[in-house]
């Protein structure tokens, strides 16, 4: 994996193999693109990376080879908001895309070297309006940058 930020395209090739009911899933860039709530293609997906922590696990010796750092990143679903007005209740079909999108990242684990399972934190509405509910998962994961 190098000492690079972990790479988030991973997340958003699991929900894309996992949850075939999105019509897409997209990045940050994607997300942003977006002007208004109206224009978000519901359902879809969007990954954006939070932010990434040292764990404590810290070498004390010079030529650190390997760091831990925790990782938060969010999955902003915007879903089709038929007849709540209010955003107050959820409708049958996206709370059923909420549990797939979670379904397909709670204890995935990423395939590559030092990338440990996905796990939930927090979720909660961001926006809705007549037709489109947003919706945010936030999930954290551990992985070991290192030396290639």
């Amino acid at each position: 994996m190098s000492f690079a930020p972990f790479d988030t395209s991973l997340v958003v090739y699991r929900l894309r193999a996992a949850v075939p009911a999105l019509q897409a899933v997209g990045g940050a860039a994607d997300y942003a693109a977006v002007q208004n709530l109206r224009d978000f293609r519901a359902p879809s997906a969007y990954v954006i990376f939070a932010e990434e922590t040292n764990t404590g696990k810290v070498p004390d010796s010079a030529g650190v080879c390997a760091q831990e750092a925790r990782v938060e990143f969010g999955v902003v679903l915007a879903l089709r908001n038929w007849r709540e007005q209010r955003g107050e209740q959820m409708q049958g079909q996206a709370r059923d895309l909420i549990a797939q999108a979670r379904g397909a990242l709670i204890g995935h684990q990423p395939g590559h070297k030092g990338v440990r399972v996905i796990g939930w934190k927090a979720g909660r509405v961001l926006d809705y309006d007549a037709n489109v509910l947003l919706f945010a998962d936030v999930y954290q994961l551990h992985h070991v940058m290192h030396r290639q």
